[in-house]
């Protein structure tokens, strides 16, 4: 530390002769009649000090509790059967209801027949279920042929053919051609036949073709 202080005492005195000169010469400007003014140097002004408003604390909200799981109950293999069965019970009976109201929708419009091909249930299902859930079908028209052996003449028509096959017979017509004359099928024809006990002959076969042995 003394090192420093002499190095500073040093210079001090380096500086005396200048010193001395300039004090020379500000009084010989002064015996002049000049003046000196001593003009006042900066000044510092500090800024006023800022009160910045204090930040509002944030208040931590708490987070919401869990909510509180209650165990779900022990259930058996056999109390998940049991429920299992009851919901194939109840979808079973929502099928059906869904199936009887759209039976009840095409007995409507639809014979028993109809019904068949179009929803591929047998008739029988259909006719039970349209008696148990009381609808019914459109009924079916008879073809020509059941309103020719179930009409409400039909006994009456049937023996006045049995008397024209008869006729048939003596005149020596075919058992085709008695059909095509009396406008009724082969096998209807066939029924008359056995109803009246017709004993009407079939047509014999007629004489083979020649047969020649194949020469060698």
């Amino acid at each position: 530390m003394s090192a420093y202080i002499s190095t500073d005492l040093n210079m001090i005195k380096e500086l005396d002769p200048q010193r001395h000169e300039l004090a020379l010469q500000m009084a010989e400007f002064l015996e002049k009649g000049g003046t000196i003014e001593v003009l006042q140097g900066p000044s510092f002004k500090p800024q006023p000090v800022r009160h910045e408003p204090l930040a509002a604390a944030k208040v931590k909200q708490p987070k919401p509790a869990a909510p509180v799981i209650a165990d779900a109950p022990y259930m058996d293999k056999i109390t998940q059967r049991e429920i299992g069965r009851e919901d194939r019970a109840e979808q079973r009976a929502i099928e059906r209801a869904e199936l009887i109201e759209r039976l009840r929708g095409a007995a409507v419009t639809m014979t028993y027949a109809q019904a068949v091909l179009r929803l591929g249930m047998s008739r029988r299902n259909l006719q039970k279920l349209a008696v148990e859930n009381g609808f019914k079908f459109k009924r079916e028209v008879p073809s020509r042929r059941q309103a020719y052996l179930r009409g409400p003449d039909s006994e009456d028509r049937h023996a006045k053919d049995a008397e024209r096959i008869k006729a048939f017979k003596e005149i020596g017509l075919s058992r085709n051609q008695a059909a095509l004359q009396l406008g009724v099928t082969f096998r209807t024809f066939n029924l008359l036949l056995d109803k009246f006990a017709i004993d009407y002959p079939k047509r014999k076969a007629g004489p083979h073709p020649a047969f020649f042995a194949k020469q060698q």
